[in-house]
């Protein structure tokens, strides 16, 4: 690893670039005001990101267009989530989503101690002399620890030094490990990084420092989310299913789109990097393309099987909703222990084909209602716990993309 001179002053920690809620850059051009910017403090957060670059203490791929030649635009904000700054820009010619300055949203769905939280995100690790093989290591166990002890986390250590040595200089330099480091305290990232082979999730196009850029969000499922932030709350459930009739798309659409969303449930299943569980199932998170291909829109709230057994196994409860993850992912109590177990109740599919319901039922074709309705509730019924259903699973999920897919297939909808 090359050895750079890291600023700071003694005593100092270093500050996370898109920490304290700041936004990255502005350009006065672009759909964020310069007053909208200063008020969220963005030009402090521009001014702290590319201060560490300029002083070597960070970098990453997308820096130079970022502190330098500006080609980085910003856009609207995303997120009306606090602690999440996620904004759409451009970059390259291309729509992006930029993210920064993301807590685990996981935390602030199920509360403060409901699951695990990272501290504040600073770039001291690793630190001055640290070798390439130190680092690997210290990549490897963290991998270890977060996705399991699984023969092809040494493939992903090689995918993170890669992305490290951006400039493919053949060697990583101290502010490449540190951004790297940072990056993969991020829960999506380290997602985005698990997931980049599967077509349904964001590729990721860049970073600099914890700041990380993907592909343009998807298209929303859920219109609900077009309204104001402090409206969506108000919103009765008759009225999300009323809306989604109304102003989603086309039946043969959502079914396309549905079919999408069944294989991520399976790419989650046992997938190269372990198995992961969706915490939160909600329409929010169902994104789709120009061409109605399916696309996650939040892998926020997607934790790996590891992480979640880590959290729950042994947690005191004295009920089994003492025993969540996020807002969804819940394992039984052992109410004569008083603790909970590591195995989830809820199996990813059950908890997708009850979105599904919703989604797909009202305006379905009169001949297939009846049918689809039925596998529905069948798929809706797994339970047990999820490490003990993938037989049971795998046939239900075959046959509902199977009932869908007859219907669309030779039409302009597949």
């Amino acid at each position: 690893m090359k050895t750079e001179v890291e600023p700071g002053r003694a005593g100092h920690p270093l500050r996370s670039s898109c920490a304290d809620e700041k936004l990255g850059i502005f350009q006065d051009d672009g759909d964020v005001s310069v007053g909208e910017l200063l008020a969220l403090g963005g030009a402090g957060g521009f001014q702290a990101a590319c201060d560490q670059y300029h002083k070597g203490i960070i970098s990453g791929s997308i820096c130079q267009d970022l502190c330098n030649l500006h080609k980085v635009e910003w856009r609207t904000c995303l997120s009306s989530v606090p602690g999440q700054q996620v904004y759409s820009g451009l970059w390259q010619g291309k729509e992006v989503t930029i993210k920064c300055g993301i807590e685990e949203s996981l935390n602030s769905k199920a509360g403060s101690d409901s699951a695990p939280r990272r501290e504040l995100v600073l770039f001291d690790k690793p630190t001055r002399g640290t070798s390439i093989k130190e680092f690997r290591e210290m990549t490897l166990g963290f991998l270890k620890a977060n996705l399991g002890d699984l023969p092809s986390l040494p493939a992903l250590v090689g995918q993170v030094l890669l992305m490290a040595d951006f400039n493919q200089d053949s060697r990583v330099s101290l502010a490449e490990a540190k951004s790297m480091w940072a990056l993969l305290q991020r829960n999506e990232f380290l997602l985005l990084l698990s997931l980049q082979e599967k077509e349904h999730a964001s590729r990721l196009l860049g970073y600099c420092g914890d700041l990380y850029v993907t592909e343009g969000a998807p298209h929303g499922s859920w219109h609900g989310a077009a309204l104001p932030p402090l409206l969506r709350p108000l919103l009765p459930p008759a009225l999300h299913s009323a809306l989604q009739q109304w102003l989603g798309p086309a039946w043969p659409w959502r079914a396309k789109i549905a079919i999408g969303l069944l294989e991520f449930v399976e790419e989650l299943f046992h997938g190269s990097y372990g198995t992961f569980y969706m915490c939160e199932t909600t329409l929010a998170n169902v994104g789709y393309t120009a061409k109605y291909d399916f696309k996650m829109a939040d892998l926020q709230q997607v934790a790996p099987e590891a992480a979640v057994r880590r959290f729950l196994q042994g947690r005191h409860c004295e009920h089994s909703s003492d025993c969540t993850y996020g807002r969804d992912c819940r394992a039984p109590c052992d109410k004569l222990m008083r603790q909970c177990k590591g195995d989830l109740i809820q199996p990813n599919l059950a908890k997708v084909c009850e979105l599904l319901r919703d989604y797909l039922l009202p305006g379905a074709p009169a001949d297939l209602h009846a049918e689809l309705g039925r596998q529905l509730r069948t798929c809706t019924t797994l339970s047990g716990l999820a490490s003990q259903v993938e037989a049971h699973h795998s046939l239900v999920l075959s046959h509902l993309k199977t009932l869908l897919w007859k219907k669309i297939s030779n039409t302009k909808y597949s």
